[in-house]
Formats: structure tokens, sequence, C-alpha cells
């Protein structure tokens, strides 16, 4: 891990560190542009070719899913969709580290730099005006060691034993304006294993092409899951909240919320994950693992961080 000040330093000696600044200015960045839109199906979704959403741009209006507490529900027109970007408090960075798809020499290969401390870094995580925060994960780029998929993400320096050590609360509110071509996925919030478990993630929620989708670990090793549906038909710049809660009681509830709908579910974490270290992750975790162009990944903005 590397302290900012003297990772941006040694960036800013290494050609790795042009080309970012480079591919940042070449890409305009859309984290306060919201658009209205429909999010139709995974081989259909409006944006899923990585194109940034603009201000100026409309679609047709979304038909939305009203789920109930298993995730299924009955559709409905949504409402209509403000363009304006939600009133802001400032996103503060305390008491989070920062993962960044560059290695210690600014090249976007080999292992992943985390930051000990979070802060603005551009191109990956700049501070917007309204106080925001924009992230930006090219397709391709380096990774951490347990995974394939280069990322943009804010990790939680704080850790807890889930289901034995009270309610633990991850709370944001976001758009994603960009998805990745080769997979239109993108991971914004995580519960995940700490510790002995570091290479785990226990709950990882997605927007998948308009989708939000929690996928909940059933077991440590192995690759059993329990995949949730929470709402569907959120377009690209649609503003979005999530919560994810640790009960206390062996229960994990989730929530997600656009444009007035809510979908609700309360899952039963299974036995082998109680009592194990786990912390929140929150950013652009996205899911390609090859890049159409130098443009291609993901992109998304956050507006509303809270964690108790």
């Amino acid at each position: 891990m590397l302290g900012h000040d003297r990772f941006i330093g040694r960036l800013r000696g290494r050609p790795g560190f042009l080309a970012g600044v480079a591919l940042w200015l070449a890409v305009p960045l859309t984290g306060a542009a919201i658009l209205s839109g429909c999010g139709g199906s995974r081989s259909a979704a409006a944006g899923a070719n990585g194109a940034p959403a603009t201000g100026s741009a409309s679609v047709s209006p979304p038909v939305a899913r009203s789920p109930g507490g298993s995730g299924a529900g009955r559709s409905e027109p949504a409402q209509s969709t403000s363009t304006t970007p939600p009133r802001t408090v400032p996103i503060q960075l305390d008491g989070w580290r920062l993962t960044l798809p560059v290695n210690a020499r600014g090249a976007l290969s080999g292992t992943a730099t985390q930051l000990d401390t979070a802060a603005v870094t551009a191109p990956w995580l700049i501070r917007n005006r309204d106080g925001s925060v924009t992230f930006w994960a090219p397709a391709q780029g380096a990774t951490t060691a347990s995974s394939e998929h280069a990322r943009t993400e804010l990790v939680s320096t704080r850790d807890w034993m889930f289901g034995t050590d009270g309610v633990h609360r991850l709370t944001a509110t976001l758009a994603v304006s960009q998805v990745p071509q080769e997979d239109p996925d993108i991971c914004v919030g995580q519960v995940h294993g700490g510790g002995s478990i570091k290479s785990i993630p226990f709950v990882m929620l997605h927007y998948r092409d308009g989708s939000l989708v929690v996928v909940v670990k059933q077991e440590l090793q192995g690759t059993a899951s329990q995949s949730i549906s929470l709402l569907t038909g959120v377009p690209l710049g649609g503003v979005f909240s999530y919560t994810i809660t640790d009960d206390g009681d062996g229960t994990l509830g989730l929530s997600a919320t656009y444009n007035r709908l809510t979908g609700t579910h309360t899952a039963r974490v299974m036995s082998v994950f109680i009592g194990t270290d786990q912390r929140f992750q929150v950013g652009d975790y996205q899911q390609a693992t090859s890049a159409a162009s130098a443009t291609d990944g993901g992109r998304m903005t956050l507006y509303a961080l809270n964690v108790s």
C-alpha cells in the first residue's frame, strides 16, 4: 500500500501517468449529467456500448418494476425522471482506502495500487463542483490479486464481525453513466471479507444493464451463491439509492430505490459467514476483462455515502 502524496509523486515521473491524464481529457466526465431512459434487456441496454451519457440527451421513459420482499413485483410505468443531479452533501473520503486500476508505476497493468488514505486522484477519482465524486475504471487495467477486473473503489478502514457485532449499514446514492461494452455490469457496493478471508467477496450489489441485482455467497470456498433482483428499469444516468445492512442477527437487509419505486429483501445468511471479518466497499468495480477501446469501461458518480 502507498501513501497518496508518495504515489502521486511517483506517477508524475512516469509515462503511464501522462497516458492516464490524456485518457481523462479525451473522455468527457459525465457524472453530473443525468438522463432519463429505459433499462431494457441485457443484450440491448441503452448505453451498453460504453458511450458516456450527456446532459442534453434523452430517451423514452423507463418501465420500472416494484418488487416485493422476494424481489418479484408488478410492472408499471415509472414516474418522470429529473435531469438535475440531487442536492449533494460533499462526499467525505475519511475512513476509506482507495484501490486504483494502475500499478505502482502508473501503468494499466499488473497489480492494482491501494492508497492507505483515499484522496481525489485524477482521472480515476475526481471531485465535482457539487461535492459529488466521479469514479472511472477502464475495462482493462491493473487488478487485485484475487480478481481479473480493474476497479476504482473505496475500501472501508473499519472491519466488524458479521452477525455478532450489532447493526452495520451502508447507504449510497449514485448514478451509473457508462458501462463496459464486453459486460455491461458494475459492482457498486460490497460487503467484503477482511483479515484471513480478504479475498472473498461476500455480498455484491451489481448494476447490470439497468437492473440492480445482489449476489450473496453461500459458502466460503466454492461458487455457490444466491441472486436477488431488487429493481429493474434503471437507465444510465438514473439516480438511485441503495442500502445494505448487517442486521446483527444472521440476516442481511437489502433495499434499492429509483424513481419513487423501492425493492426490498431480507436474506438469511449461511452460518459459515456468521462471525467472519467483513468491511464495506463502494465504487466502480466494473466486470469486463478486455477493452474495445481506450475509452471503454465503467463510470459512476456518487452523490451521498453513509456508513453506520
